[in-house]
């Protein structure tokens, strides 16, 4: 492996060694003229700079681990590395946003996360197949005859999102203004990612005084109805519950659905495979959740420690790379490779210890309804020669766009 020669920048944190400074920015990746993919530039960081946690003085100054098992050990120790800030560059902690649960460590946190424990129950997700398959089999339908579609803009954004915002009782007329709203909140301008917060903060505040006011089928008369560790929670609480909802249900499954078609796009093989035998749809789709990881959430660091061979101070921010995790030779050797023949191997793309994913269940039969109903409706495609796909870094690992076409008998 190549190590390259650490980059000393002024103006370090005494208790940073410069030999722990690598050049990295979240919002650009990694040598974005070089590489293909923001997980391609993962690969690349690793390559160039090895594994472990690392010093970066892009976006005020961060750390962040690239090490799948220093990513198990800090996300499993929320008494260090705290969910109470989130945001890099770091906003002001008087405008820190405050998402429930996602923002609380324990034991607080279990209490606030204990009603969407049981909202995303899989035996509550499992009374929505029939009707996120009804939606699936529309969207592919109308694309099918085509012989093309912009993927992210026809699909990966209205199946997903309009599934979550029924369930949230939010008006389906406001999911392409959401969607731009939560690029802002992705983005490296404080003013921007502020604004984004205050908006989702306004509506979501709106939708909870008319459910407090009249409950209707909806996740967000559960939560209002909800018992918080004895009591119902507050108003200012239901807000904030609503805008971790409203993010999460955004940006996190579209992401996937995306990576997972711009790969089979390269694999006309492993489609074939697919459409020819579904049962293999569950396999490939663990195998997307390794290789395509999307999620990189900051920690807060609590207290003055040593983790990882650094000193760590309180208040510094860290970036908890857990797609790098997943791309880590530690666990898979081969870890480059798409194969969903290997032996399954555990990821961390919905996170680990007490802040793992509680829509994961969701996602899981989404994806599996729309892969099923894709690979019975679609010929095999490719990407559109003439409209690469366009990728976007961030703290979410995602895509602006995905045109991709086939032949249409």
């Amino acid at each position: 492996m190549n190590i390259a020669t650490p980059i000393e920048r002024p103006q370090l944190p005494p208790h940073v060694d410069p030999s722990r400074v690598r050049e990295y920015d979240v919002f650009t990746g990694y040598k974005p003229d070089e590489v293909a993919t923001p997980h391609d530039g993962l690969i690349r960081l690793a390559e160039d700079h090895g594994r472990g946690i690392f010093w970066t003085t892009s976006n005020g100054g961060h750390w962040f681990i690239n090490d799948r098992e220093l990513l198990f050990q800090a996300v499993r120790n929320p008494g260090l590395f705290s969910s109470t800030a989130m945001t890099i560059p770091p906003l002001p902690r008087d405008k820190e946003p405050k998402m429930l649960p996602l923002m609380l460590d324990p034991p607080e946190h279990g209490a606030f996360r204990m009603p969407l424990m049981k909202a995303f129950a899989p035996e509550s997700i499992k009374r929505l197949e029939s009707s996120i398959r009804a939606l699936a089999i529309e969207l592919i339908d109308g694309v099918a005859g085509n012989g093309r579609c912009e993927f992210l803009e026809e699909i990966a954004e209205p199946l997903p999102v309009t599934v979550f915002m029924k369930m949230m009782g939010i008006p389906l007329e406001r999911l392409p203004e959401y969607r731009a709203t939560m690029f802002d909140m992705m983005s490296d301008d404080e003013a921007r990612r502020l604004n984004s917060f205050a908006v989702f903060g306004e509506d979501m505040g709106k939708l909870v005084v008319e459910r407090m006011a009249k409950r209707e089928d909806d996740l967000i008369s559960r939560l209002i109805d909800a018992d918080i560790d004895g009591r119902k929670a507050t108003y200012e609480e239901l807000v904030n519950y609503c805008v971790l909802l409203l993010t999460a249900g955004l940006d996190t499954l579209v992401n996937a659905f995306s990576f997972g078609v711009a790969h089979l796009a390269i694999d006309p093989d492993l489609q074939r495979r697919l459409k020819g035998d579904p049962a293999l749809i569950m396999p490939f789709m663990e195998e997307l959740l390794r290789r395509y990881g999307g999620v990189m959430p900051p920690r807060l660091v609590m207290y003055d420690a040593e983790f990882g061979g650094v000193q760590l101070k309180a208040g510094d921010r860290v970036l908890m790379m857990l797609p790098a995790g997943n791309l880590d030779p530690q666990a898979t050797p081969d870890f480059e490779r798409f194969d969903i023949d290997r032996e399954e191997v555990p990821h961390l793309t919905f996170n680990s210890g007490p802040h793992r994913c509680a829509g994961s269940h969701l996602a899981r039969l989404e994806m599996r309804v729309f892969f099923e109903e894709w690979f019975a409706r679609v010929p095999v495609f490719r990407l559109d020669p003439e409209s690469p796909p366009v990728y976007r870094p961030g703290i979410n690992l995602a895509m602006w766009k995905l045109p991709i076409v086939w032949d249409v008998a």
